[in-house]
C-alpha cells in the first residue's frame, strides 16, 4: 500500500462550503480519479482519507493538507494528474508526496497551530483608522484571561475556558497608503484545544473604544498550518 499526502489551496469559489461538504467533494474527486483507493473494513466501509484540519466556512486558504491510502504503488506525479483533473474550480492541488513511514501519526493529530490573516474591508469611500484597532488589540492582549464558552457534551453544561494561552501571536500589518488593515493571528488548534479566529475578531471588536460610523466586514484567510516539534512550531510541509 502507498500512503500519499497532498497539499492544496481553497479560493473564493469554494469558501462558503462546510468542512463536511469539503470532505465529500474531495472523496468524490478521488473516486472519479481511478486511483486504487483503500476502504476500511466492516459493516460501513469508508475511504481511508482525511484532511489535516477542518477549514471554517467563509475562509480561503493557501496551504492545506490531506492524505489518502492507496492499494498499489502510485508516483506523486501520477497522483497529481489523476486527482488534480477531477477537482473543481476554487480547489487547486499544489503538491503530493509519499509518506515512507507508514506508522507515522495520522495527519490531523500532527497539527498544533494555524496562521490566519484577517483583512478589514470597509464600504467604498470610507477609511478605516488603524489607531483604534491597534489600541483595541493592545487592550485585548493585555487581559489576563479571555474567556470563551464551551459546552460539555456529556453534561450539556456550558463552561468558560481561558483561551488567552492559545493566542500565540496577534498583530496588525504596518500601515501603508491604500493598503487595507490586516490582522495576523497565530492560534493554537488541534487535539490540545484551541481558539477560533472568529472569536478573536469578535473580542477585538468589543474592545473598540469609539463607535465606527461605517460598515465593514472581515475577510479571513488561512495562510499556513504548523506542527508541534520539541515544543517549537514547525510549518507543515512536504516530507513532514
Amino acid at each position: 500500500m502507498t500512503r500519499i499526502r497532498f497539499s492544496f489551496t481553497r479560493g473564493e469559489a469554494l469558501k462558503h462550503i462546510s468542512h463536511l461538504d469539503m470532505m465529500r467533494l474531495i472523496q468524490r474527486a478521488l473516486r472519479r480519479s481511478g486511483l486504487p483507493l483503500v476502504y476500511s473494513e466492516g459493516y460501513n466501509p469508508h475511504l481511508r482519507f482525511n484532511l489535516a484540519l477542518p477549514l471554517p466556512v467563509n475562509v480561503t486558504a493557501s496551504e492545506e493538507y490531506g492524505e489518502v491510502i492507496l492499494s498499489d504503488s502510485v508516483t506523486p506525479d501520477q497522483f497529481m494528474v489523476a486527482f488534480g483533473e477531477q477537482l473543481p474550480a476554487g480547489l487547486d492541488l499544489t503538491g503530493a508526496w509519499i509518506e515512507d513511514d507508514y506508522s507515522a501519526p495520522a495527519l490531523p493529530s500532527t497539527v498544533g497551530a494555524a496562521l490566519y490573516r484577517a483583512t478589514l474591508v470597509a464600504e467604498e469611500g470610507c477609511r478605516v483608522d488603524p489607531v483604534h484597532y491597534r489600541q483595541a488589540l493592545d487592550n485585548l492582549l493585555s487581559k489576563e484571561e479571555i474567556l470563551a464558552p464551551k459546552t460539555k457534551k456529556k453534561k450539556k453544561k456550558k463552561v468558560f475556558v481561558n483561551v488567552k494561552p492559545y493566542i500565540y501571536e496577534a498583530y496588525f500589518n504596518e500601515p501603508e497608503k491604500e493598503r487595507p488593515l490586516e490582522l495576523n493571528m497565530l492560534l493554537q488548534t488541534g487535539s490540545r484545544g484551541g481558539v477560533s479566529p472568529f472569536f478573536v475578531i469578535e473580542q477585538l471588536e468589543k474592545e473598540l473604544t469609539v463607535e465606527c460610523n461605517y460598515k465593514a466586514h472581515w475577510e479571513l484567510h488561512r495562510e499556513r498550518l504548523y506542527q508541534d516539534q520539541d515544543q517549537f512550531l514547525q510549518p507543515l510541509s512536504e516530507g513532514m
